[in-house]
């Protein structure tokens, strides 16, 4: 029977916690380049607590890899991975609502890591991570309402009394009369949305201050999905008469000195596609329309093959770090040469 102190992780472990580690390490390089172009107090104070988050993840991995002489990843680092020195790439307005963004994705991936830990060092650092990144959601929240830059979602009309559906048309979409969007679908809607209006002010910030031109035209093809994945959401709102999400490609500012390297460029890009894909994932097997069930199997795919882009591009470089794998017995027996 494996006792506490010698409990072997498992591979789900190994996973959330080298991505964790990838992830905040990324993190921290971006945070200290805000902090050092922010000009708000008030903001800047709120990205030094969110860079305080990475800092202590960072450790509690560390500390974990050199308990079972796991090697610490060779991630990102403030020497080699940003020019913190650099002009401001993007306004405050930008950098506030990318960290809101960012603290929603945390909230999605911890709770992730925790559901699927179970040696207790572990389940604290992830219970930890989530707690942490509840209170970077709420500090980044009541930031945009204090200053005015939070916009809330559509609200619809409160049922007058429980309802059931009675005909198969309620599923149609593609010909005939449509019924109108429900609440779950204008969720998830207006959220990809907001997270590709985001992705797109990122990359065109990338895309404009990119070292390589084949990483730049990586960088501004992003920015062009995201630009038709909005216009093709905001179309489904518009149709019914609902309030779209506004975009920030204006608060990309018009440096064009290099800032990040492109391996954290192409990292980070390569993080907003996959969870796109997650988050597209999660679109289609809750809406109940046809043809926003199409739609988002296309947006699916189109999100899919461009983080395969990105990760040949990734490959071709020899930036992408090998994540945590099992091992192929058969093939270790028949090399081994005793």
């Amino acid at each position: 029977m494996e006792t506490e102190h010698n409990i072997r992780l498992t591979a789900s472990e190994l996973s959330q916690l080298w991505a964790t580690y990838m992830n905040n390490s990324m993190s921290l390089c971006v945070h200290k380049y805000f902090i050092a172009t922010a000009q708000d107090t008030e903001i800047k104070s709120f990205l030094i607590f969110s860079l305080h988050i990475s800092e202590v993840l960072l450790q509690k991995i560390t500390d974990i890899y050199l308990k079972e002489n796991h090697p610490i990843p060779v991630a990102f680092n403030e020497k080699e991975d940003v020019n913190v020195d650099a002009p401001a790439l993007y306004t405050d307005v930008f950098i506030v609502n990318f960290v809101h963004s960012m603290s929603r994705y945390g909230l999605t991936a911890y709770g992730a890591a925790l559901a699927s830990s179970s040696r207790s060092d572990v389940v604290e650092l992830f219970s930890n991570a989530l707690e942490l990144a509840g209170e970077l959601y709420r500090k980044s929240l009541n930031l945009l309402l204090e200053k005015g830059l939070y916009h809330r979602g559509a609200s619809i009309p409160i049922p007058e009394a429980v309802d059931f559906v009675q005909k198969q048309s309620y599923l149609t979409g593609w010909l005939g009369e449509r019924r109108p969007l429900n609440a779950a679908e204008i969720m998830n809607i207006q959220n990809d949305i907001k997270r590709n209006g985001i992705g797109k002010a990122l990359l065109l910030g990338y895309g404009q201050s990119a070292d390589s031109q084949e990483v730049r035209k990586y960088m501004v093809k992003g920015a062009q999905i995201a630009g038709k994945v909005i216009e093709v959401l905001s179309d489904l709102l518009t149709a019914e008469n609902i309030s779209k999400t506004p975009t920030w490609d204006s608060e990309v500012l018009n440096s064009t000195t290099p800032v990040f390297s492109d391996k954290l460029m192409m990292f980070q890009a390569s993080l907003l596609s996959n969870a796109s894909a997650g988050y597209y994932g999660t679109a289609l097997g809750t809406c109940g329309r046809r043809d926003i069930g199409a739609l988002y199997s296309r947006l699916l795919m189109e999100s899919m093959q461009y983080a395969e882009d990105g990760a040949n591009l990734f490959i071709e470089h020899g930036w992408m770090e090998q994540p945590p794998q099992s091992i192929d017995n058969i093939e270790i027996a028949k090399t081994n040469k005793k």
